[in-house]
C-alpha cells in the first residue's frame, strides 16, 4: 500500500511522462511548415492599423489584483454572515478566525495605501 507522499509522487511521474510523451508524438507526426503568413497576427480579417503589443501602466494590474483580494474577501465572509447564528453555538472561535482574516486583510490595504498603490499620479 502506497502512503500519501508516494501515491503524489507517482501522479506527478505519470503525469510527466504523458505530457512528455504527448509533446513528441505530436513533435514527430505534426508537420512542420513554417510561412511568413502564419506567424503574423490575424484578426477578423482585418490587417492590423497599429503595432498589437501596448504597454498598459502596472497601475492597472495592480487595482485589479486589489480588487479581486477585497472581492473575495466578501465572498468568503459572506457566508458566515448568513450562518452566523448556527456557528454562534460554537462561541467566540468563529469570531475569532473572521477577526484575524478581516485583520490580515487590513493590514494588506494600509501596506497598499503607505505605498500610495491606488493613486494614480
Amino acid at each position: 500500500m502506497l502512503n500519501g507522499y508516494e501515491t503524489i509522487v507517482m501522479y506527478l511521474g505519470m503525469s510527466l511522462i504523458a505530457i512528455f510523451a504527448m509533446l513528441g508524438i505530436s513533435a514527430l507526426l505534426g508537420p512542420f511548415r513554417p510561412k511568413r503568413n502564419k506567424a503574423t497576427t490575424y484578426e477578423c480579417g482585418v490587417p492590423l492599423f497599429e503595432a498589437s503589443i501596448k504597454r498598459y501602466d502596472v497601475k492597472y494590474y495592480l487595482v485589479a489584483v486589489l480588487f479581486l483580494v477585497f472581492d473575495l474577501e466578501t465572498v468568503l465572509i459572506y457566508p458566515i454572515a448568513l450562518d452566523y447564528r448556527a456557528l454562534a453555538v460554537h462561541g467566540w472561535g468563529v469570531f475569532l478566525e473572521v477577526f484575524i482574516f478581516v485583520a490580515v486583510l487590513l493590514l494588506g490595504l494600509v501596506y497598499a495605501l503607505k505605498k500610495r498603490a491606488i493613486e494614480w499620479d
